[in-house]
């Protein structure tokens, strides 16, 4: 197993224990967590934006018909019901289409938009993205 910069080991090894570093990095103070709103976007969107430029989560229902198309690749996770994606490429004049399912997940290119086609009612998929500039959704 290779070497790791961000762990600290506290106990159950046989390995050396970094008691003083552990001790530093720990607070014992008690507060609520913090907690971020989503905000709803322009199509309908929900977007889960933690304060962090690395990541964040889009929400889509049957109430969206649309997947935008953002500029980096993302992850489509489907939690419930099911749809037809298709997507229209103007450049070769053909349509794509793919059959989605709970219990899928997609790798979805960068600037990919498609149309939610036939979604059932229960339709639920969340995906994920890095956010930060230059991967704004367009």
């Amino acid at each position: 197993m290779a070497l790791s910069d961000n762990t600290i080991r506290a106990g159950l090894t046989p390995k050396f224990k970094d008691v003083p570093t552990l001790c530093s990095s720990l607070t014992y103070r008690m507060y609520a967590p913090p907690i971020f709103e989503p905000k709803t976007l322009p199509d309908g969107v929900i977007e889960y934006g933690p304060p962090v430029d690395e990541f964040a989560v889009h929400k889509i229902d049957c109430k969206v018909p649309i997947l935008r198309p953002i500029s980096a690749g993302s992850i489509l996770i489907i939690v419930a019901g099911s749809a037809l994606l298709e997507n229209s490429d103007d450049q070769q004049q053909q349509s794509q289409k793919c059959q989605v399912a709970q219990g899928d997940v997609l790798f979805v290119p960068k600037d990919f938009g498609a149309l939610l086609c036939d979604a059932s009612a229960d339709f639920l998929a969340f995906r994920s993205f890095t956010p930060s500039p230059p991967h704004s959704p367009k």
